[in-house]
């Protein structure tokens, strides 16, 4: 096989795992298994939250490669097709062309729900939290709207913010000043409740649970960087709270 088309695949695969949300010793694994499954030897692979490094010998030729990875994104469903197309090529029901047409595919591929769905959904998620945690049906409505907020604005701040803690601190303020201004016009609500359902979507849910999985797994170097995203994400988002309860005050 060729060695170029078997680096391409390889990371190709690790790449859409990475940026879409899987674990880094996932994309590790992965990479690893089509090269080996290609008939390369010495086969290694390094991967963090940022780049992937790959090296194997084909035929008495060293091959090594890096590429980076500045921005990731939430979509497991990639990343399931993705361990689909790389158990059917280990087991032989795919070639390694197929393969690499198929992680392309898979690439381009636009997300699953559509993106109004995915900001109601955010919207509702916030509001039917709140309940969980005692507030009335006058704070769900207010709570979903800022909610919807705070996804869209993370979705166009990101576009002209490079800097992740500064596009989260923005949307995070701006979901809360939603629910603030509502509150000074009906008092009834309940500001410190609509403002923990508000921010859930920005909750580092994925990112923490992928670092103790990384570090347990002996990836330290992904796991703690992973770990110091998510506390960088938490104190944003404690941030832009701290300002819109002491204006309430």
């Amino acid at each position: 096989m060729s060695g170029d088309l078997v680096m391409d695949t390889c990371l190709l695969a690790g790449e859409i795992i990475l940026k879409n949300g899987g674990e880094t010793y996932r994309a590790e694994e992965t990479m690893a298994l089509i090269a080996r499954a290609a008939g390369m030897d010495n086969v290694n692979s390094f991967v963090t939250p940022t780049c992937l490094i790959m090296s194997y010998r084909c035929m008495d030729k060293d091959y090594t490669r890096m590429i980076r990875t500045p921005s990731r994104t939430i979509d497991l469903h990639k990343v399931t097709l993705v361990n689909d197309v790389s158990r059917k090529f280990v087991s032989g029901k795919m070639t390694l062309a197929q393969a690499y047409r198929k992680l392309q595919e898979i690439d381009r591929k636009k997300p699953i729900y559509p993106w109004w769905l995915q900001n109601l959904a955010a919207g509702i998620a916030s509001g039917a939290f709140i309940v969980l945690i005692g507030a009335t049906w006058f704070d769900i409505l207010p709570t979903v709207f800022a909610g919807i907020i705070v996804n869209v604005s993370v979705y166009y701040l990101e576009a002209y913010l490079r800097v992740k803690i500064f596009t989260e601190f923005l949307a995070a303020f701006l979901g809360g000043m939603v629910v603030f201004l509502l509150y000074r016009l009906f008092p009834h609500l309940h500001l410190d409740l609509m403002i923990i359902g508000t921010m859930l979507p920005l909750f580092p849910g994925i990112a923490v649970t992928n670092s103790l999985r990384d570090l347990m797994a002996g990836d330290l170097m992904a796991g703690v960087s992973r770990g110091v995203e998510a506390v960088l994400t938490a104190l944003s988002v404690a941030a832009a709270t701290a300002i819109i309860l002491s204006m309430a005050r």
